[in-house]
């Protein structure tokens, strides 16, 4: 009996001990935590501030990369707009980026014909080595005719109002140390 009453009370001793050092380690991590508060919260801070840019800058790069349906013709062949747009894709655009999305057709013939088209394009650029991505989407580019970007620019050629100085009067006016001696006043 009295050996069972030792050994009871010696094991939950020796369990309190390390439910005590449980406890104090859990302090200890707690503590520290506390300390040093904000640091180790900013990173996932910074990253949830800079995520949606990321995304933003992403969509822009795809809408930019992409050739709508307007870059092709009716039998779904790259134009030569189209073939410049996919020259600059595979040879200007930064590396990371250089990925052509092409808008997919009303039927997946279509849509083969306008990847193959592109394929072609992109293989007489670059004949060996690494080809970019073709990726299909479905979103159309934000395109307007060139008609109507000319009539847009000359009419903001037409209302820019010339530039002119105004008369100097007042506070405008240049100071005397300023003006050439044999400057002449203009009217």
């Amino acid at each position: 009996m009295r050996r069972s009453l030792t050994a009871l009370t010696i094991a939950a001793l020796s369990g309190s001990f390390i439910g005590c050092a449980n406890v104090r380690h859990q302090a200890g991590i707690d503590y520290a935590r506390n300390v040093s508060w904000p640091q180790p919260f900013r990173a996932a801070d910074c990253n949830s501030v800079i995520a949606p840019f990321e995304v933003m800058r992403d969509n822009g790069w795809r809408e930019n990369n992409t050739l709508g349906s307007s870059l092709f013709s009716a039998d779904q062949a790259l134009s030569d707009a189209g073939e410049i747009k996919v020259q600059w894709i595979v040879t200007q655009a930064p590396v990371s980026h250089r990925i052509v999305y092409v808008k997919s057709g009303a039927s997946e013939q279509e849509t083969n014909a306008r990847v193959e088209s592109v394929q072609l394009a992109v293989s007489k650029l670059i004949p060996s080595g690494p080809l970019p991505q073709i990726l299909v989407t479905e979103i159309e580019p934000a395109t307007s005719s060139g008609a109507y970007q000319t009539l847009v620019h000359r009419a903001l050629i037409k209302t820019t109002p010339t530039p002119r100085l105004s008369k100097f009067s007042g506070l405008n006016a240049p100071s005397q140390q300023t003006v050439a001696p044999n400057a002449s006043e203009t009217k």
